[in-house]
């Protein structure tokens, strides 16, 4: 394992340098900031040999579309908005109708003077908003469809934990997928975190035993639709007592986001973490999830770089996401950069 330290103005500065440095699998070992404006030390850490082969001064990718847009002035975003601006919000995401109109109605009783803050305001009425805690009286088990970012996700709030002192167990049932349980492995190693792989209910319940300030559990992707799978989820979970958290990628189909979502809730979560969010501009999906399966957002992610945590998700954040439409101009320059 090879570390190395790393000093910049900002937070946000000295990140960019560890991933464009040591790649997105660094783990962050520690964080040193002055107490006067000073610079920010981070240490990272990362396997002798998955150090990134780039060129010294590699241009660092260009943001997806939905996140250039965000980053426009503030100063864009603070005209009053009217009604066909919210509108266009809603039709561009795909709400279905009933869920549009509903927005719709909360939003027309706030006096707000911005696009996002009469989002902001209806979206506090309409879901639940529940952030993942780096402490948790049961063990969490992150559930969801392939390819959802499942083993990131957890990582991302593994790796937040060890920065902050805290311990935390992991522990995955992913012996289906070839190299499922090898990637948690890998992360394990850089957290200098032992990894506990099991597949069977009875294996789960001895590795979940004692105390643990935080124990995460990651699992194999399932299909809702698969009554096997199902079922074999569900034996783990209640073998390891756990709390099942459902993660699901952005920009899928709304009302078939919803069917998971009321599928996985029959099976106990109550909470989700939206993934993906730097691939997709459409989210409408992450509402009908809330609403479809009663389901609290826990946690966003908008990058694959474990070392940038999970965000706190707040009802002004969803709903800057979702007043950010992306220009014409930036679809013009993605379509001449690609022909």
């Amino acid at each position: 394992m090879r570390l190395k330290t790393f000093s910049a103005k900002t937070m946000k500065e000295v990140m960019a340098l560890v991933r464009d440095t040591m790649g997105p699998d660094a783990i962050i070992v520690s964080v040193e900031q002055a107490r006067k404006g000073g610079s920010v030390r981070v240490t990272a850490a990362v396997e002798q040999g998955l150090l990134p082969q780039r060129p010294p001064k590699a241009p660092r990718p260009r943001p997806s579309p939905a996140i250039s847009d965000e980053r426009r002035p503030q100063r864009a975003r603070s005209r009053p908005f009217d009604m066909a601006e919210l509108k266009a919000a809603i039709a561009h995401h795909g709400f279905p109708f009933a869920l549009g109109e509903r927005v719709v109605e909360l939003a027309a009783r706030h006096d707000a003077e911005t696009l996002a803050e009469a989002l902001a305001a209806a979206f506090e009425s309409l879901i639940g908003f529940a952030p993942l805690a780096l402490e948790a009286p049961r063990p969490l088990m992150f559930i969801g469809p392939p390819v959802a970012s499942k083993t990131v996700s957890l990582a991302k709030l593994a790796a937040e934990a060890v920065v902050n002192g805290r311990p935390v167990r992991l522990i995955t049932t992913d012996t289906v997928k070839s190299g499922g349980a090898q990637q948690l492995e890998h992360y394990g190693t850089l957290m200098e975190t032992e990894v506990a792989v099991v597949d069977e209910a009875d294996a789960l319940a001895k590795a979940v035993s004692g105390a643990a300030p935080l124990t995460l559990i990651d699992t194999c992707g399932l299909s809702p639709f698969s009554l096997d799978e199902l079922e074999r989820a569900v034996r783990l979970l209640k073998a390891a007592d756990a709390e099942p958290v459902l993660v699901l990628p952005a920009g899928i189909d709304p009302l078939e986001a919803a069917e998971m979502a009321d599928i996985f809730a029959r099976m106990g979560a109550r909470r989700f973490v939206a993934t993906r969010l730097d691939g997709a501009r459409r989210y409408g999906s992450l509402l009908t999830v809330a609403r479809g399966g009663r389901l609290a957002l826990a946690g966003m992610s908008r990058s694959p770089y474990v070392a940038e945590p999970l965000e706190t998700p707040t009802p002004m954040r969803l709903a800057r996401l979702v007043a950010t439409l992306p220009s014409a101009k930036a679809a013009a320059r993605i379509k001449e950069r690609i022909s």
